[in-house]
């Protein structure tokens, strides 16, 4: 249960610090199976979604690091391909962890403008299959994004 007056966002947190640190961690399991720890480089942007894939049988975290990254998933469907119509991109910005769910097709990370590492979690050992996009490729851009 959360504290009184504590952020949504931080919901099922647990937050310590000591002399010359503060640490968060999740009070519950970020996955619902076993992962393996991926280290990947994107490309910058803009870029063109050309292949995705999904995974059937582990939830795939993405760990954004240093820098913006650019995810571009689309619901899980029982179709054998992603629809170029139903691909959505977000800025994952710094510190920020996404979880998607079982079957969330997706592309690989991008920087916004320029290569960026993100870190991965997720059950491996499968293989992973990426396929075309039905109506693809779909150009990802971060237009409009201001830094502060």
């Amino acid at each position: 249960m959360a504290a009184p007056g504590t952020p949504a966002s931080e919901v099922g947190l647990v937050r310590s610090s000591g002399l010359g640190w503060t640490d968060t961690y999740t009070a519950a399991p970020l996955l619902s199976t076993t992962g393996s720890l991926g280290y990947t480089l994107g490309e910058g942007g803009p870029f063109d979604t050309v292949k995705m894939e999904r995974h059937l049988d582990t939830q795939e975290a993405l760990f954004c690091a240093a820098k913006p990254i650019v995810l571009a998933v689309a619901a899980a469907t029982e179709a054998a391909r992603p629809k170029a119509g139903d691909i959505r991109a977000f800025i994952i910005e710094p510190g920020t962890v996404v979880v998607m769910h079982k079957g969330t097709w997706h592309d690989a990370c991008r920087g916004i403008d320029e290569p960026t590492h993100y870190y991965w979690m997720a059950t491996c050992g499968g293989g992973s299959v990426w396929v075309d996009i039905e109506g693809g490729p779909v150009h990802v851009t971060a237009a409009g994004r201001f830094d502060a």
